[in-house]
């Protein structure tokens, strides 16, 4: 658990990647986590950063070519608590 900080996720059977990514840009989610099967293998996840920037006044998403970062699962909060982009986020709602 990650403090009081509230998570999504889109729970199908057959999941489109860009479905859930969009699912979590609409509300400004600041971290995809991603367990696929040979993450879950290797007992690692994935974290792609997102980031928004004030554009003309609008909230325009940073976009990225990264496919993320490999994090072990064991590490992940220690990880993401490390990050600017936490660090950002966690200014701004709070």
């Amino acid at each position: 658990m990650i403090g009081c900080f509230q998570t999504d996720f889109l729970a199908k059977t057959k999941p489109k990647l860009q479905t859930q990514f969009a699912a979590g840009e609409k509300d400004e989610v600041p971290f995809a986590v991603i367990l696929g099967t040979d993450e879950l293998k290797q007992g690692l996840v994935r974290v792609k950063e997102q980031r928004w920037e004030l554009v003309d006044g609008k909230k325009v998403k940073i976009e990225s070519t990264s496919m993320g970062t490999q994090v072990r699962r064991d590490e992940l909060v220690r990880w993401l608590r490390e990050t600017e982009t936490w660090k950002e986020w966690t200014d701004i709602k709070l």
